[in-house]
């Protein structure tokens, strides 16, 4: 199997930014679903998912989000789903979602196909751009104040400030 190309993903991220011209955080989804003829939707229901992309019997492609879960939960399925279509990843290639139900939110990286790893690093980087970072360097120290301006998770937000510390790091 060929390794997940973290690279590709992130500047594939950037690039969606740059061309829908989002240069705030938090991200736009809607913008950009809205400019890929997705029709977003916010659902609330406890029971539901978290957030997916569909298509209707109609063709019509919908992008949702249920603001009954963890918003910011939402957001980066939203986004990582996003990452299939701008990585052209083809339906083929998404996994079985019982192995993700048998490890939990507990599944390694490692245990996860290089397309969805390469789906995540494009969410990441969507959510949390680390130009968008760059700004926000005096805030570092408060992850959870950092990961309510970008609406994302508290976890993911503190992975992307080691990614950034540690890049800036390699710079000096």
């Amino acid at each position: 199997m060929i390794p997940a190309n973290y690279s590709l993903a992130r500047n594939m991220a950037r690039k969606v930014l740059k061309q829908y011209k989002i240069m705030e955080v938090p991200t736009d989804l809607r913008k950009i679903c809205e400019g890929e003829g997705l029709e977003y939707m916010e659902l609330d229901d406890p029971e539901a998912v978290d957030g997916m992309l569909m298509e209707l019997e109609d063709g019509t492609r919908v992008a949702m989000v249920n603001k009954a879960k963890a918003y910011v939960r939402g957001r980066f399925t939203l986004a990582h789903e996003l990452g299939h279509i701008f990585l052209r990843h083809d339906k083929r290639d998404f996994y079985d979602a019982e192995v993700v139900r048998e490890y939990g939110e507990d599944m390694p990286e490692s245990a996860k196909p290089p397309w969805e790893q390469e789906a995540d690093a494009f969410a990441a980087e969507l959510l949390i751009p680390m130009e968008q970072l760059k700004k926000y360097q005096v805030e570092l120290k408060n992850p959870e104040k950092v990961a309510g301006i970008f609406q994302v998770s508290r976890p993911a937000m503190a992975i992307a400030i080691a990614n950034f510390l540690g890049s800036a790091r390699n710079f000096r």
